[in-house]
């Protein structure tokens, strides 16, 4: 899932990617990418004994993201499906 957080006032551009799957090394594992929008990344990769493990272990990491000001980006097909539901004014 990919968050950001944008604050103009602070000149804020962040963003998070939580991810889990398979890494080249272990079958589990959750990926983590983050870092200022346009800028320099940094990841981490914490790899899990099961598939429930990584799972619970990003989604954790999301909910914290979010409780710090970070927001869910919506990919393109979920936009325009929204558009259809809510179309502009």
């Amino acid at each position: 899932m990919l968050l950001h957080r944008i604050n103009p006032e602070r000149n804020e551009a962040r963003f998070y990617l939580v991810e889990a799957g398979p890494s080249l090394l272990d079958p589990f594992a959750v990926v983590r990418v983050w870092g200022r929008i346009g800028g320099a990344q940094r990841h981490k990769i914490n790899p899990c004994a099961s598939a429930a493990e990584a799972e619970r272990l990003a989604e954790r990491l999301i909910r914290r993201k979010i409780k710090r000001g970070y927001q869910p980006v919506k990919d393109k097909g979920e936009q325009n499906e929204a558009e259809k539901t809510n179309p502009p004014l």
